[in-house]
């Protein structure tokens, strides 16, 4: 009897924890990707508009960074209270960066705000992971909340935010659903406090813990400066088609994406492939306004391509799958039907989740990295187009030209799989002293 009361309490705590692990990392993508209407700035100065554009893929490569090395600096603690605490006090942390923000903010802070919204976003998503990746049921709602509202993109319509509203860039996320969250963290940090830990055998030191910081600084380094430099391109010669240049960028892309995945331990690098690839792919399809209704439909069917890519893993469907999406960005037209679009998203929606069920990580700060860098910028953004929005809508020419481009990272890409899969043979897990590292986010 004291069995059965006991399971049901265990199996509502984990539920629990969940919902947390899912809308604590939408909190954080959100903040993260600040997709919202720059048009309001057209009164302001060049300066002003620039700074602000500016601020969101900096913010997002500093977010990656602070993520990855709150995850390795948590997890040194082994105990899942400190990470459901650090959550908790990012969470926090967003409120009250929000709340000032909204009473003693001018427009002129937006940026700054911006970067500390970023940076406590990582917190949130680098200690939430640590949190959550050791189990199953809170491990798949981080990766649906993390994967599934990159998908969904824009939020302006469902969160209601006003575009001329110099103060929008603060309703990304709004108060009420960080407060949400916050009380969520509450409930599952208490309710981990108590938890038993488990007994674990010494960690491995060649898996410790440095590696991961430096895999994050490269990514999002990396791709940071090649996607400013290509735009800089564009803006100095705007009349070149800059194939060169392009190919330049999407090389360097590749290459940084091979080195964050060396610098992983085992196979974990495979997230950071697909991840470089996916963002590629939705960036060339276009981000287009969605109703507030959707965004159960493209969790589901993030959920649904989690679940088959844990039962049936592999790098080569995953590539496929990719691969598709960006030969559909390549022919996609600028005035195709809105169900073409919305099929286009699901199938979107179900490679994103399928290539995180498929290439999860065993090491918890691999697969921090693998969620944080689907909000990282890509070289399609440095490419030509006419929109003061963010992300911006392009012509027919762009279109082509940002298909060509993801599909060149892709084929890049999986020929860095191949090499990955190469050079680190999976290795037989031992069955009597499984170490630390072979456990952190095995789902």
């Amino acid at each position: 009897m004291r069995g059965g009361k006991f399971g049901e309490v265990h199996k509502i705590g984990n539920a629990v924890d969940t919902i947390t692990a899912c809308l604590g990392a939408v909190v954080a993508g959100v903040a993260l990707f600040l997709p919202i209407n720059f048009s309001w700035t057209t009164e302001s100065s060049a300066y002003r508009m620039a700074s602000l554009n500016n601020s969101v893929p900096r913010g997002a490569a500093i977010g990656v960074i602070v993520a990855v090395a709150v995850a390795v600096l948590v997890i040194t603690f082994d105990k899942q209270v400190a990470a459901w605490a650090a959550a908790l006090c990012a969470a926090v942390a967003m409120d009250v960066n929000h709340f000032a923000g909204r009473n003693v903010s001018s427009a002129d802070m937006l940026t700054t705000q911006n970067y500390l919204d970023s940076i406590l976003a990582g917190v949130l998503l680098g200690a939430l992971g640590v949190a959550v990746l050791r189990r199953p049921g809170p491990a798949a709602g981080f990766a649906i909340g993390g994967a599934g509202f990159f998908v969904f993109g824009d939020p302006s319509e469902l969160l209601e935010i006003v575009t001329g509203n110099p103060h929008a860039v603060l309703e990304t996320p709004p108060r009420w659903l960080i407060g949400v969250a916050v009380v969520l963290l509450i409930i599952s940090t208490l309710r981990n406090r108590s938890q038993p830990e488990e007994s674990r055998s010494p960690r491995i030191a060649i898996e410790l813990p440095v590696t991961p910081i430096l895999a994050s600084m490269v990514l999002a380094l990396v791709i940071l400066a090649i996607t400013e430099w290509l735009a800089r391109q564009y803006q100095h010669a705007p009349d070149v088609s800059h194939a060169v240049e392009i190919g330049m960028a999407v090389a360097a892309t590749v290459i940084a994406a091979t080195a964050a995945a060396m610098l992983l331990p085992g196979r974990d690098g495979y997230g950071v492939y697909l991840a470089v690839c996916l963002v590629a792919a939705a960036d060339a399809i276009g981000g287009n306004t969605r109703p507030g209704w959707s965004v159960a439909a493209l969790l589901a069917l993030t959920a649904l391509g989690l679940l088959v890519g844990i039962r049936l893993p592999s790098m080569f469907i995953a590539i496929v799958l990719i691969a598709g999406l960006a030969i559909f960005a390549l022919v996609k037209s600028t005035n195709d039907h809105r169900f073409v679009i919305a099929a286009a998203g699901g199938a979107l929606a179900l490679t994103a989740g399928y290539c995180c069920g498929a290439a999860w990580p065993r090491y918890a700060p691999s697969g921090v990295l693998a969620i944080s860098a689907l909000y990282l910028p890509s070289i399609i953004t440095a490419l030509p187009r006419d929109s003061n929005e963010w992300p911006p809508a392009g012509s027919a020419d762009h279109q082509t030209l940002a298909g060509r481009t993801a599909l060149a990272i892709v084929c890049g890409s999986a020929l860095g799989l191949v090499i990955l899969r190469r050079f680190r043979p999976r290795r037989r897990p031992k069955p009597d002293h499984p170490t630390e590292g072979e456990t952190l986010a095995d789902i």
